[in-house]
This record gives C-alpha cells, structure tokens and sequence, in this order.
C-alpha cells in the first residue's frame, strides 16, 4: 500500500509539472504569478531612493522611468545593449533619443554593454555603487521583475520594484483544453518559467561573476 501511495503521489507530481510547463493554463499561472509580486509605486515611495535603473526594451518602461524622474528628481540610468536597431547600437542609446527628443530630459549614465539581465545589475553595481549609490529604484515589466530584482539584490543594491504599470500582461481565457500539455503550451509557458528558474538562480549566477564590469559607458 505504502509502494502505491508513493507512486501515485510520483504521477499526480510529473502530471501537475507536464500541466504547469506544458499547457497553455500553466502558462497563465506562471506568468501571474510573477505579476502579483510587485505593485505600482509612488514617487512619494521612493524618497529613499538614490537612482533610477531603467532595462532597456519596451517604450512603456521609458515613459515610466520619465515619469518617476520627473516626480523625483532622481538621477537615471538606463542601461542594455540589447539587438540594438539601424541607428544606434544598443537599445539603452536608442531610449537615451527618445527620452531627449520626446521627454525633454537626459539619462546621467547610458550603459552600453549589457547583454541580458544579469549583466545589468553587473555592470549597474560597477556604476554606482563606487559612488555610494545602492539604494534603486528598479523600472521594468512587472512579470520581470522578479528575477530582475533577484539579480539586482545579489550584486548589492537596496532595490525598490517600480513596475511599468501599463505592461502588457498574459491573458488568456482558460477552458478544459488549456490543461492539456500540448507545443503551443509548452511555448507559452516556456518565458515565465525562465523568469521563475532565473529568480531563483540569481544568487549563484551573480556570484559565479561578481565585480564583472563592461568598457563603455556615457555618463552626463
């Protein structure tokens, strides 16, 4: 009775892990619940703060991190090279133009180099915490927030999660047949369960590299 009990309770395991990274329903589930982590933030929330780190990608992010410079006053740096685009190399220049040209107002530090999430805490920390800035206010999806606050926290920083509040989020109406593991599940769900894996990673991933720094930076 007790082998059965085990084995069963293997099988319910395997089917509910099949069910959460292979259907479109485990998709939904994994994506809110990266969503709920963090909240909209008030300028007045963040009177600790000591910068602005804003990942570069979405405009939604830009207009956010104007937004909370404007109510602040707080130094910005915008950071991730990104695919870069047929006028600028990196993205983080390319919202460096569009926040002179379309928000009047110009980053302190365009960061260039950073390939991916965990090279823009890297590379942040290189920046400002010699100066004696840990304490961020941290400005990107709310679904990637998550492992992006993880990482950030592992390189040294206070992190304030300032998510833009107009992301798009992963909506999709559940039926009996979204529980069923299928390609296009699998596909869904394969972003946030990167997002869950790199939150949960990012402590050893920061330290397999921690003090890597990149070359080229524009400070203003």
């Amino acid at each position: 009775m007790r082998g059965f009990l085990w084995l069963s309770a293997a099988c319910a395991f395997v089917l509910s892990l099949m069910v959460l990274l292979c259907s479109e329903a485990g998709a939904v589930f994994l994506s809110w619940g990266l969503e709920r982590q963090s909240q909209p933030i008030r300028a007045d929330q963040l009177r600790h703060a000591q910068a602005i780190v804003l990942l570069s990608g979405r405009i939604d992010r830009l207009d956010h991190a104007a937004h909370l410079h404007r109510q602040t006053g707080l130094p910005l740096l915008v950071t991730g090279k990104g695919g870069g685009d047929a006028y600028f190399p990196a993205e983080s220049m390319t919202m460096e133009d569009i926040l002179r040209k379309q928000h009047g107002l110009q980053p302190r530090w365009v960061e260039v180099e950073a390939v991916d999430t965990l090279e823009n805490a890297l590379f942040s920390a290189c920046l400002l915490q010699p100066i004696g800035m840990r304490t961020i206010a941290l400005v990107t999806d709310p679904v990637h927030m998550p492992r992006s606050r993880a990482l950030f926290q592992s390189a040294g920083f206070d992190v304030l999660p300032a998510p833009a509040p107009d992301a798009p989020k992963f909506q999709h109406v559940l039926t009996l047949d979204s529980f069923i593991p299928t390609s296009d599940g699998m596909r869904a769900a394969r972003s946030p369960a990167k997002e869950w894996a790199g939150r949960l990673l990012a402590p050893l991933e920061v330290a397999l590299r921690r003090g890597e720094c990149g070359a080229r930076v524009a400070v203003h």
